[in-house]
């Protein structure tokens, strides 16, 4: 629960938004330590206030904490109060402390500063016993090459590969009530994670660690690391969830001649020249800062460090706007190895998943390894598998790729269809692509079929190859089909022969060098004929026996599969005798008798659909709140808020087409939030309906 922070722009999990203090902050940001060292009494001009941690000791805490609250009640309004915390030693058990919190935390309700004032509270990670699916679900290998489990203490109390992650699988649905001292109703704005920069090249145990806080905090609260930010990997955090940094490892580097860059941080006597262009750095090298006695250095350098930082984060910030942080991160990650091993961790973990957005326009560029386990490739190939249907033909074309998208528009997929010509009906189409695994022809132009571009070489490695074969033999196992034709080569053909020998099937090659060569499509066209014409496959009056689709059923059959896409099994219940398509690809709307049920967007391959369409789905008896927004008795107008949200469920993601569904309202719209974070939410937009009416 959150009073004066507020979640505006999404790109993952990485998220823009307002701190509203004195001097509003827009996040991710930094905080200045030194300033925030300085504002000793709360009146000074900076509006961070750091009440103290209370360490045990021959004296009554009592006193000390009723200073503490009264220095807070007298700060500025617009500052942010870091409450006072109970100090930690090796030298006495949890519970003590766990009473001097509550103490602390008694005090500030007392006063009313959680509702009335921004607060921010630190917190440890939990110390946690390991379980074998603690990260991925699975037995590994941390990146030191030590097993799971077998961890070391530190006086953390946390373990080395703890299981912190998987004890609340979905960040942020635990609450503020798995805070110590903090109850379920109590307001907190910022959470600081307390040893951030002590397990700072541990990609295991930081991100279990950042994890384990996510799980326990409310979604719409901010998440500070202290300590750590560098300009080389603000980046990767604000990927991993984070919205808050601070000043400090900027002034230590620079008391340490350490010079910071996006590219990594560097010693001033192993640099020539200096590559930043600020204020500290236009026109000098790195032999003026050296020549300056050492108080002048460090000021230098501390002040060029800071700039850094600051304009790292601008950079984050506008990568979030642009939707690709993503691939921002994919790059920077490579500047430590212990940032690459955090994305790794981070693409396996539930969070990655449930914050990656549905449906966007946004260009996604495949172009490391890490592509590949993206969320949202990962996402496309399991509803390909799991949802989608293949329409009732018996031929099966397999087709490669096209640097154009949607692959139709392309200039060998227009080739690759005259020479099919009007035996298309007999076809249903695939296209074999990395990373994507296997598109559907029904499914070319949805996200993110149509939005990813990948570097060409045509040299596959064998992750490629063993990710795209599975994909393609589990397509092959959802339907039998009496023949089977692969229009490929090189790597697409040698894919196609594994899968043929490991599956028993028989597929015919009709490609030569160049599957758009006219030779090549010639092949493809008798091979097509001759299977048509083969005597199994005609009738007693010598047409073809073969199970068709005509072009308005193929039409149909499109925006089914992008419905059933979109919804799962319930969107079969818009489809019956009465549900036609008008219009041409990729202009299409969905149509029961004569009312529209939905309009295919091009811009995202996704079907918006009316309120016709939901009011059939939750008529539906196989409806159970699939897709839903259940909202308090109120006609939602323009945005729907967080506080207006009861539940939803889980499964929906940003940019999923939503019911909002209330007593006495029922509407349609699209996604803001990730379903479990709907419901806990209390600052934010959760969804944008289009269309709503009293019911």
């Amino acid at each position: 629960m959150t009073q004066f922070f507020e979640v505006t722009e999404r790109d993952g999990a990485g998220r823009i938004g307002s701190l509203r203090l004195s001097v509003p902050l827009t996040t991710p940001c930094l905080i200045d330590s030194e300033k925030t060292a300085e504002n000793t009494d709360g009146q000074g001009d900076y509006p961070v206030f750091n009440a103290g941690a209370f360490w045990r000791g021959p004296f009554d805490d009592s006193g000390k904490i009723r200073d503490a609250v009264e220095k807070m009640k007298k700060c500025p309004d617009g500052t942010l109060l870091i409450l006072p915390q109970a100090g930690y030693t090796l030298y006495y058990d949890g519970a003590d402390e766990d009473r001097k919190t509550e103490k602390i935390m008694e005090a500030v309700r007392e006063a009313d500063l959680l509702r009335t004032r921004p607060t921010a509270k630190t917190i440890r990670p939990r110390r946690a016993v390991r379980s074998a699916s603690s990260v991925s679900g699975s037995e590994e290998t941390d990146p030191a090459g030590n097993p799971e489990g077998d961890g070391c203490e530190d006086a953390s109390g946390c373990l080395s590969g703890s299981a912190c992650s998987s004890q609340t699988s979905i960040s942020g649905s635990a609450g503020s009530s798995s805070v110590p001292g903090l109850r379920e109703t109590d307001p907190c704005d910022v959470f600081i994670m307390e040893g951030a920069g002590t397990l700072e090249n541990d990609p295991f145990r930081f991100f279990d660690a950042v994890m384990d806080i996510r799980s326990r905090i409310p979604f719409d609260s901010a998440l500070w690391l202290p300590k750590i930010a560098a300009p080389e990997n603000v980046a990767v955090f604000a990927y991993l969830g984070a919205d808050i940094f601070d000043t400090t490892s900027a002034v230590i580097c620079a008391y340490d001649d350490r010079y910071m860059t996006p590219a990594g941080t560097f010693r001033l006597e192993d640099m020539t020249e200096l590559p930043c262009r600020c204020a500290v750095c236009a026109g000098k090298s790195a032999k003026d800062i050296l020549g300056l006695d050492k108080t002048s250095r460090a000021e230098h350098l501390k002040r060029h460090n800071i700039n850094a930082l600051e304009a790292e984060l601008a950079l984050v910030r506008e990568k979030i706007r642009s939707g690709h942080l993503r691939e921002y991160v994919e790059g920077q990650c490579r500047t430590r190895p212990w940032l690459t091993g955090l994305l790794r961790f981070f693409d396996r973990s539930p969070v990655s998943e449930m914050t990656a957005a549905a449906f966007r326009r946004t260009t996604m560029l495949a172009t490391t390894s890490e592509s590949q386990t993206r969320a949202e490739i990962r996402r496309f190939a399991e509803r390909v598998c799991e949802r989608c249907i293949p329409p009732e033909k018996d031929i099966l074309i397999i087709f490669p790729c096209a640097s154009k998208k949607p692959y139709s528009l392309s200039d060998s997929h227009q080739r690759f269809l005259r020479a099919v010509g009007s035996n298309r009906r007999f076809v249903n189409e695939i296209i074999i692509t990395s990373p994507l695994g296997v598109v559907p022809r029904e499914l070319e132009l949805t996200y993110p079929a149509a939005h990813y571009d990948t570097t060409v070489t045509g040299h596959w490695d064998l992750e490629e190859r063993a990710w795209v074969g599975s994909l393609l033999k589990k397509y092959l196992a959802k339907r039998s089909y009496k023949a089977i034709i692969a229009h490929v080569e090189g790597p697409y053909r040698e894919i196609c022969e594994d899968v043929c020998a490991e599956c028993g099937i028989e597929i015919i090659f009709t490609s030569g060098r160049s599957p758009a060569s006219a030779s090549s499509l010639q092949t493809l066209k008798k091979a097509l004929d001759d299977i048509i014409r083969r005597p199994e496959n005609t009738g007693p009056d010598g047409k073809p026996s073969l199970a068709k689709r005509s072009y308005e059923k193929e039409k149909v059959d499109q925006l089914h599969a992008i419905a059933r896409y979109q919804l799962g099994e319930i969107a079969d219940v818009l489809f019956t005798e009465k549900t036609s398509v008008k219009g041409n690809f990729p202009k299409m709307q969905l149509f029961f008798e004569k009312t529209p049920l939905g309009t295919l967007v091009p811009q995202f391959g996704q079907i918006a659909f009316t309120l016709k369409a939901a009011e059939m789905i939750v008529t539906s008896p196989a409806y159970h709140g699939q897709y839903t927004v259940t909202i308090s008795d109120f006609l939602p107008k323009g945005s729907l808020l967080a506080p207006g949200v009861i539940d939803a469920d889980p499964q929906i993601r940003p940019g999923d087409e939503v019911i909002v569904k209330g007593p006495h309202a029922l509407g349609i719209g699209k996604a803001f939030m990730a379903g479990p974070e709907m419901g806990p939410a209390t600052k934010g937009v959760a969804a944008l309906p289009r269309h709503t009416k009293a019911i």
